[in-house]
């Protein structure tokens, strides 16, 4: 009688267990990211810091934020020593541009980028934040040329128009020059995404050390003789190419602008094989970001 009693308690004991341990919710299941809880869970956090950015973080992914970027922002952030203030605005900023109906990818790689390559928190979130606001100033630059005809083009070309024109603005090119820039697509009945192809080549050479009145001077140019994406990188290529050999901006400036007066436009053969040497070769380097994991 005694075992059958034991056993029953021990049957008892067993169910309750199971049915404890099935309440509790999984992190996934709660919208907390796995390796984001395990991160959060061996970190020196207090309990309540820990609390707080696991709230934080299954908001950002309520909002739309990938899980798998919550994951790396919290675990990288943590491996770097971030506090929990740090932590919190890494998430709030990609999380109020994703509220904001905001092209966050820019931003999401920003924030892990830097943490890839161990910046400071501080200069990471003020980059971050300053990219962020540039999203929300170019948006309606992007909308404004929509509106005025420019045409739309594939769904994601408004996006990476954004981003192009709010790094654009990182790089010190004026709004005007975005202005005239998106005004010359209109005029020549271009799409959204070759304007944004051309504002990457204009911060390009920006950022290269070409003025920026320079610099839109050649980007119009080719814009007018209808450039491909192939064009404008060839332009980028040679440029850097003229870069590197230690040329002064105005050589650079002279240089370009004879080669692109000599150039015969697109489709003359010049894209591709052998005779692609006024422009140089390699990759292009007009190109976007990635998350540098």
């Amino acid at each position: 009688m005694k075992d059958r009693t034991t056993y029953a308690i021990a049957l008892i004991a067993l169910a309750a267990s199971v049915f404890l341990l099935g309440a509790v919710p999984s992190p996934a299941a709660d919208g907390l990211p796995a390796g984001a809880s395990q991160a959060l869970e061996r970190s020196a956090l207090s309990a309540p810091d820990r609390s707080l950015i696991a709230d934080r973080a299954r908001e950002a992914v309520r909002a739309g934020l990938p899980a798998e970027d919550v994951e790396i922002i919290i675990s990288r952030a943590l491996d770097r020593g971030a506090d929990a203030a740090a932590l919190e605005r890494f998430l709030d900023t990609p999380l109020r541009t994703q509220q904001q109906g905001l092209p966050v990818r820019p931003v999401l790689d920003r924030i892990e980028q830097g943490l890839s390559k161990g910046v400071p928190p501080a200069r990471i979130d003020a980059a971050a934040r300053r990219l962020a606001d540039g999203l929300a100033k170019a948006r309606p630059v992007v909308d404004g040329l929509l509106q005025a005809g420019l045409e739309p083009g594939p769904r994601e070309a408004r996006d990476a128009a954004i981003e192009s024109i709010a790094r654009a603005g990182e790089q010190s090119v004026p709004d005007s020059l975005v202005h005239s820039t998106g005004e010359t697509a209109r005029q020549q009945g271009q799409s959204l995404a070759q304007f944004d192809r051309a504002v990457r080549t204009l911060t390009f050479l920006a950022g290269a050390g070409v003025p920026p009145d320079a610099a839109a001077r050649l980007v119009r140019s080719g814009m007018e003789r209808g450039w491909s994406d192939r064009d404008f990188g060839r332009l980028e290529r040679r440029v850097s190419d003229m870069v590197r050999e230690g040329r002064g901006p105005d050589e650079i400036v002279r240089s370009a602008e004879r080669e692109i007066r000599e150039d015969r436009g697109p489709g003359d053969g010049r894209s591709g094989g052998a005779q692609d040497r006024g422009f140089g070769g390699g990759r292009d380097a007009g190109g976007r970001g990635g998350r540098g994991r």
